[in-house]
């Protein structure tokens, strides 16, 4: 790797994921010291162990991303390991049922809507006022919502998914708007169909869960590829960006 990340400390929510999980290795990989955070613990040590045997910098958080003390203490993580923070990559999911909205328990909306929504709120909530007064040091704060191509292309049953992406995408913008004067910048990060555990447990075997892709590539993507896009926003070489949404979806959405 180049370095790209070099000095940088970043926070990745859900980093037990497929997706968080290669964005947090991608990120240590390039220099960025990383507080992992996930409600899977296990998950989350193995990440951890990767990235230090490699000769990186994490540190673990197991904690419920929909709760505000959560936010709170991944920000004074980063503060306390890492001397700062710069990146904060907001990538952890509550998957409810894949129902149509009438056959949605609302408990499950509410619940999806604390994690998916609420967390990245909080996350953001206690982390700008530390990216803002660090923006000067280190090049500049970023942020970064992992959305979805389902946000502009739902398939059936995802009521509740398409909708609160298309709020990360919003938030993003939104976010980018309030904060560029405070040297943050902003963006959305929207994955195609992913190689990872998350989409291969919705079908019967991975191969056809490759034939599902409906990419123009014709496969999905590997978690690794996803990474790729979230370390081009968190690095210097997107100092001029902000406010978009980054498909990286295979051309699912040209379709």
């Amino acid at each position: 790797m180049s370095g790209r990340l070099e000095n940088k400390v970043a926070i990745v929510t859900g980093a037990g994921g497929g997706i968080g999980g290669a964005i947090a290795r991608s990120y240590a990989a390039e220099g960025a010291a990383v507080v992992l955070v996930d409600l899977n613990e296990a998950a989350t040590r193995e990440v951890k162990n990767a990235i230090l045997e490699a000769g990186g910098g994490a540190a673990a958080l197991i904690g419920d991303v929909s709760l505000e003390e959560t936010a709170v203490r991944a920000v004074e993580m980063a503060c306390r390991e890492f001397g700062g923070l710069t990146t904060v990559v907001a990538s952890a999911i509550y998957d409810a049922p894949y129902q149509p909205a009438p056959e949605l328990p609302v408990g499950e909306w509410k619940k999806s809507i604390d994690v998916n929504q609420t967390g990245p709120f909080l996350l953001v909530k206690h982390a700008v006022p530390v990216l803002a007064a660090g923006a000067g040091d280190r090049g500049g704060g970023s942020i970064i919502l992992v959305a979805s191509q389902l946000a502009f292309a739902p398939k059936p049953g995802r009521t509740w998914y398409a909708s609160q992406k298309g709020a990360m995408v919003s938030l993003a913008k939104a976010l980018a708007v309030d904060h560029a004067k405070d040297g943050i910048r902003a963006n959305a990060l929207s994955p195609g169909p992913t190689a990872d555990e998350r989409f291969f447990s919705q079908w019967p075997s991975e191969e056809e869960a490759q034939a599902n892709a409906n990419t123009l590539m014709g496969r999905l993507g590997e978690p690794e590829e996803i990474a790729a896009g979230a370390v081009f926003l968190a690095s210097d070489e997107a100092s001029f960006v902000t406010g978009i949404e980054l498909l990286v979806d295979g051309g699912y959405t040209a379709v």
